[in-house]
């Protein structure tokens, strides 16, 4: 509606603009048409006046419009910053994760070795008990 209205504008004044030079060259030295001419440039004036309003008008709109969309664009920024630096924290936190991982399977694979180690030396305890068991037995025999 804001173009409609400066386009409708615009025409008043151009029409007034013509009809002021036509009375202007048709009745050179008329009371009635200096009149006329006066009245039509007064229309004029007035029409041009509003025009300019209106451009002044629309003009702060569309700044309000910019600081606005300035505004939103900033804090638009802002948030993604702030998700950028927490998304590389959690990467960092996931890194140490995976390394602290990695260090508790390499410990409980060394847990895993080292009873399969004590295992095998209380068999052989066992076994070496056993036949020392039996030597004392045959010793005793003897």
């Amino acid at each position: 509606s804001q173009g409609r209205t400066l386009a409708v504008l615009l025409e008043q004044a151009f029409r007034i603009k013509e009809e002021v030079a036509a009375g202007l060259q048709s009745g050179r030295g008329s009371v009635q048409a200096e009149a006329a001419s006066r009245k039509l440039l007064e229309n004029h004036i007035l029409t041009i006046t509003r025009i300019v309003k209106q451009l002044s008008t629309d003009i702060q709109k569309l700044e309000r419009q910019i600081a606005q969309r300035d505004s939103v664009t900033s804090g638009t920024t802002t948030a993604v910053q702030n998700l950028e630096q927490k998304n590389i924290a959690g990467i960092g936190d996931l890194r140490g994760r995976v390394a602290c991982d990695a260090s508790i399977a390499k410990l409980s694979a060394d847990m895993s070795s080292g009873e399969q180690q004590v295992i095998q030396l209380q068999k052989e305890v066992s076994e070496l008990r056993a036949a020392v068991g039996v030597q004392l037995k045959e010793l005793e025999v003897k």
